[in-house]
């Protein structure tokens, strides 16, 4: 009769000699037999104590990597709720004031009295907190300045419907989030931007971060949908950048991503996302580590041509754990680099032809040894050449590196 044996074990028998399974095997095939089946569970014995030290090993780098996370986590939200108190506070300081001029308009000097009794409160509101700690002695003061400019604001727009207030100062408030000067130098590169907000505020951004050593950290984002909702999420997407890069200045691409993500998406809810992608420069090694959360890839402009580089990654807020890569681009002295958002490459002329990715690379490959100025004012020409008379339907925002 013929049996049907396992494959390991009838390699074994036959190692042992053993062939023919109708006669019993001699008592030397039979103890070499027991050698080979020994020989095979020692080895199994040590590959599953191996593994069990393996997954213990693993567990445990788990957990401290999660508790370093939620500890991260948690000191943002709890910096975040205390931006949003502060705010609660400026609000309820304006209305004192107008209850107590006993008008709908704040006067120079209700103004002066909110700016006193907002100052009062931020300092209780802060007091819990380290009072010698440098990030929250910056976000009070980033607060102060940013209630003097509400207030001026605030002032200007008293007479106007409450929607049409309610919409100025969600643009105020995302100008703020973006720098100032149109063109600057840094220890890596200089750089050229252009940001022109539409009509109805809407959520794009970005930021450079100085964090030393010849490193420099460049986001860019964009909230989706206009609006109040959008400019306030760009706000707080911004606060969070700031708080990472000021208390972890060796803080990678896809950290920043992942931590901002994560913020986003308990604030939220999943109800809103945001493209954005974050790059480091470091002097030193003359790279630029890229991570990508959904954005339109930057172009890297060499010799006249103009390449996207291509990361992939969940636009932020999509998912409760999102996670980044990040990818390492060499480069060189005259090498420029370009960000955009969509409201530039999908503005539409009166044909109803979108501007395009397509177009804006020609423009860059012409100009390429222009540098970051040159660049800039050659796009922006372009694209006001293209519109004509038409007014935009979306942010645009445009940020030109050139590398030294």
């Amino acid at each position: 009769m013929t049996r049907e044996v396992e494959s390991v074990l009838l390699r074994q028998l036959r190692r042992a000699g053993i062939h023919d399974f109708a006669e019993p095997p001699t008592p030397e095939a039979f103890l070499k037999l027991i050698d080979l089946v020994s020989d095979h569970y020692r080895r199994v014995s040590e590959d599953r104590a191996l593994l069990m030290r393996s997954m213990e090993l693993s567990t445990s780098e788990m957990d401290l990597l999660r508790t370093r996370v939620e500890s991260q986590r948690d000191a943002l939200r709890q910096m975040l709720l205390a931006v949003g108190e502060a705010l609660g506070v400026f609000g309820s300081a304006v209305q004192d004031g107008l209850v107590s001029n006993g008008t709908d308009e704040l006067t120079t000097v209700s103004i002066r009295g909110v700016k006193h009794e907002f100052s009062s409160r931020l300092g209780d509101l802060f007091r819990e907190h380290d009072e010698s700690s440098a990030e929250i002695t910056g976000i009070r003061t980033n607060l102060v300045r940013l209630a003097d400019q509400l207030i001026t604001l605030l002032t200007s727009t008293a007479e106007r419907a409450e929607l049409r207030k309610e919409l100025e100062v969600a643009r105020a408030v995302q100008q703020l989030l973006v720098p100032g000067a149109d063109h600057h130098l840094t220890d890596v590169f200089a750089w050229a931007s252009y940001f022109k907000p539409a009509s109805e505020c809407g959520g794009d951004w970005w930021s450079t971060y100085e964090l030393g050593r010849g490193r420099v950290l460049v986001v860019i984002g964009d909230v989706t949908g206009h609006g109040v909702a959008s400019a306030i999420m760009t706000g707080v997407a911004k606060g969070c950048c700031d708080a990472v890069c000021r208390m972890h200045p060796n803080v990678e691409p896809a950290d920043v991503l992942r931590l901002m993500s994560s913020v986003i998406y308990e604030t939220a809810l999943g109800q809103v996302m945001m493209t954005c992608t974050v790059a480091l420069f470091d002097a030193a090694t003359r790279t630029m580590w890229l991570a990508n959360a959904g954005h339109h890839f930057p172009l890297l402009v060499r010799a006249a041509e103009a390449k996207p580089l291509v990361v992939q990654g969940p636009p932020l807020g999509a998912v409760a754990d999102a996670r980044y890569e990040t990818i390492a681009v060499p480069f060189a002295p005259g090498d420029s680099f370009v960000w955009f958002t969509d409201g530039l490459i999908e503005s539409e002329n009166d044909g109803n032809e979108q501007f395009g990715e397509r177009r804006l690379r020609a423009i860059c490959q012409r100009t390429a040894t222009a540098g970051a100025e040159g660049i800039r004012n050659a796009v922006v020409n372009g694209l006001r050449a293209f519109l004509g008379e038409r007014p935009q339907a979306d942010d645009v925002t445009l940020v030109v590196a050139t590398t030294k």
